[in-house]
């Protein structure tokens, strides 16, 4: 009978704990780890009597495992072989070879650039974990990405991941931050974007130009429209080029951004530039003078703020007069 994500997960849980010859494990201890693992995926809790009924089933066929007779005596659970592992974990063949093809593939495609993507690496490290027979141990993760598991619009994404990858038009129920009450769009969605532990979505909305900006979280609702699909107009590959965060109107120029840096703060602007194209044109004992080209929006601005008075814009003019301005502001509600 096919496993589901709940027992799918406990078995994996259970497979490692039978295999930790450095730790023994009643059934209550085996219970507080499936539990634990559950509620990282957001699933419901189990009983004990399901793991009394998993360590039932588990000796029996097809799974056959043996515990070590001694510790079982005293209500330990531990695989007679160590080495031993469920079968129902490991890739069928097919599985195997489709997974296979698929790294041959990702690596025909690997790039320089993609050598420093810790996404992409960690990715391939894992597919070739799991095609090599050893999934990486969930309380040993070895990696974490930045995530908020309570977002709201994590609840959107596979919904709007699958209408984008099969072109299908949907109609969203959507609330923007200042408006009272939600409205309907039809979206033709293109492209998601996760900024800041949030996810937003770009798609071309009827009656409105250029590209939109949805946030996942303000989405109340989803259902399918039936209706063309448009195509995008712009090349999503470098649509975000020259910018910070996900703000673009049509109208946003680059332009040349020139700011003054004092030097303790600069080793962290060079090592985590603005830009790709950041260049230094000037330096003192006091400070670095950069350069680099950028779209101005929000998200630039509040990086900029960001670094208080370690940082001085020179050019362009209203980028400076708007920084001085919420400056002013800032300095009204202390004093």
């Amino acid at each position: 009978m096919p496993l589901d994500r709940n027992k799918m997960l406990r078995y994996a849980v259970l497979d490692s704990c039978f295999r930790d010859g450095s730790q023994r494990y009643k059934a209550s201890d085996l219970l507080e780890r499936c539990n634990r693992e559950l509620n990282k995926k957001g699933l419901p809790p189990i009983s004990k009597r399901t793991i009394q009924n998993d360590l039932q089933e588990l000796q029996s066929e097809p799974y056959n495992v043996e515990f070590d007779p001694e510790l079982k005596e005293r209500y330990y659970y531990r695989y007679s072989d160590t080495s031993f592992r469920l079968e129902v974990l490991q890739l069928a063949a097919p599985d195997h070879d489709a997974l296979t093809r698929t790294i041959d593939m990702l690596l025909q495609r690997y790039s320089d650039a993609d050598e420093q993507n810790p996404q992409w690496q960690w990715m391939l490290t894992t597919l070739q974990a799991i095609a090599d027979g050893r999934p990486l141990e969930a309380d040993d993760p070895y990696v974490s990405f930045e995530n908020n598991s309570a977002f709201a619009g994590n609840a959107h994404f596979a919904t709007m991941l699958e209408s984008i990858t099969n072109r299908h038009p949907v109609i969203v129920r959507y609330k923007p931050y200042f408006q009272p009450s939600p409205e309907d769009l039809k979206v033709h969605p293109y492209h998601l974007k996760q900024f800041n532990s949030r996810w937003f979505l770009f798609a071309a909305v009827e009656g409105r130009d250029g590209i939109q900006n949805l946030a996942l979280d303000r989405i109340l609702g989803i259902r399918q429209w039936r209706h063309a699909y448009r195509q995008p107009e712009v090349d999503f590959s470098t649509f975000f080029d020259n910018m910070i965060g996900v703000s673009r109107n049509s109208d946003m120029a680059v332009e040349q951004i020139i700011l003054r840096v004092s030097n303790q703060r600069y080793p962290y602007v060079e090592t985590k530039p603005f830009s790709e194209n950041q260049l230094i044109v000037d330096y003192d004992d006091q400070s670095h003078t950069i350069t680099f080209r950028m779209r101005v929006n929000r998200e630039l601005v509040a990086e900029l703020l960001s670094f208080g008075a370690d940082i001085e814009v020179l050019q362009p003019q209203h980028l400076r007069q708007q920084i001085a301005e919420i400056a002013s502001q800032m300095h009204s509600l202390y004093h």
